[in-house]
């Protein structure tokens, strides 16, 4: 946005406040001549949005630099304005006209439209996507808690439901030996099967204290980014594991039963990318077992210190409290996991607040609503197995 469409906008904001006041006393005449205004500027600023429109397309949406370069326009600036314009909405204060256009100027040009504001609902109470840099800071607090979504398959998608196709593990038949001049016979055909997806939304509120919504803006923005990034990876981590236990379980008495898994149950390929995924049970027996020499099995990786590794393949832990053992067995979920499943997910968070609904009229706080939406489908099953390991301790 240009700096002549934001004063136009700012006037046309004043103009129809003053109409407004005019109204409220009862002066129509004046009223209608200050409206004879309000429509110029009107025209105006249609005619100012249409030339900008036409000069974003005309570069794509970019503009040359000092140096010729073409690079993107203002979009630090329209990130900050944006930014700024979501804590306000998360503290209740009117929403401008001239914060609308920003509001539909960020979401035409970074977000397209993703989980779109709605114009009708009264000022403060505007529906926003969360802005791209707070987005960043969600997925690196979402890392460090271990999302386990970064293991599995995560496609972004702009539609509410659709398909993919995957080709079926189906056994092929060799290429026929042909001779000189011979005919060449027709071969089997892959095999392929649909997987169709609906994004579901996922959604919860978080009362708001005024103490908190009167601290600065970083004290709110680490608040709020630390709450939706927990939510957040305790929904997908539940989603997936559910969807890992879908599978036939099988015990694992031993090391040498992993081993079978490796070499044996999972193809080749597959166990060469393979990762281990259990819980806090079932990492504390693999860490405690030792070869023929008394050296741990476990090796550590010199490319994330601290995280331990089973014949070169990662080892994920989840809480017990997450995913528990049962009795004396602890679940182990071998393969890759990224030909497992995958998650559709529909990009971006979505943030409204309200001081009447809920129970935050009573309480005087204003409640925050966060939406995601995504679907967690299997993709290969024969990619990873299900293993119940034996933790018995040895005597």
């Amino acid at each position: 946005m240009t700096k002549e469409l934001r004063a136009l906008l700012q006037k046309l904001d004043t103009a129809k406040q003053e109409v407004r006041s005019l109204l409220a006393e009862d002066k129509t005449q004046e009223a209608k001549g200050k409206m004879d205004e309000v429509r110029s500027l009107q025209a105006k600023i249609d005619l100012q949005r249409e030339l900008e429109d036409t000069e974003a397309r005309g570069l794509g949406g970019r503009e040359l630099n000092d140096n010729g370069n073409v690079e993107e326009r203002d979009m630090k600036e329209l990130e900050s304005e944006y930014t700024g314009i979501l804590l306000r909405a998360i503290r209740r204060r009117e929403i401008s006209g001239e914060q609308r256009s920003v509001i539909r100027e960020y979401e035409r040009r970074a977000v397209m439209n993703e989980g779109g504001t709605n114009p009708a609902i009264p000022d403060g109470d505007v529906g926003l996507v969360v802005p791209q840099d707070i987005q960043t800071q969600i997925n690196t607090l979402m890392r460090e808690w271990n999302d386990l979504s970064e293991y599995v398959t995560v496609e972004n998608v702009t539609a509410l439901s659709g398909s993919r196709v995957l080709e079926t593990d189906a056994d092929m038949t060799p290429f026929a030996d042909v001779d000189e001049y011979g005919n060449i016979p027709q071969t089997d055909n892959p095999k392929f099967t649909p997987i169709s997806y609906a994004v579901k939304k996922r959604a919860g509120f978080l009362p708001l204290t005024n103490e908190l919504l009167s601290d600065n803006d970083a004290n709110l923005i680490g608040y709020v980014t630390n709450w939706i990034a927990r939510k957040a990876v305790h929904t997908r981590n539940t989603k997936i594991l559910a969807l890992l236990k879908t599978l036939t379980p099988q015990a694992l008495a031993d090391i040498k039963a992993i081993n079978k898994v490796l070499n044996v149950s999972l193809d080749p390929a597959i166990s060469r990318s393979a990762a281990l995924l259990t819980n806090q049970d079932g990492f504390d027996w693999l860490d405690n077992q030792v070869d023929g020499m008394g050296r741990p099995i476990l090796q550590e990786d010199i490319t994330q210190p601290g995280r331990k590794m089973f014949k070169g393949r990662p080892i994920a832990v989840v809480s017990n409290r997450n995913l528990p053992s049962t009795g004396t067995s602890a679940p182990l979920f071998i393969g890759n996991l990224k030909q497992f499943a995958v998650v559709f997910n529909r990009r971006f968070f979505e943030l409204a607040s309200t001081r009447e609904g809920g129970d935050a009229w009573r309480r005087d706080t204003t409640e925050m609503r966060t939406i995601m939406r995504d679907d967690y489908k299997q993709w290969d099953g024969e990619a990873a197995v299900f293993g119940q390991l034996d933790i018995t301790p040895t005597p």
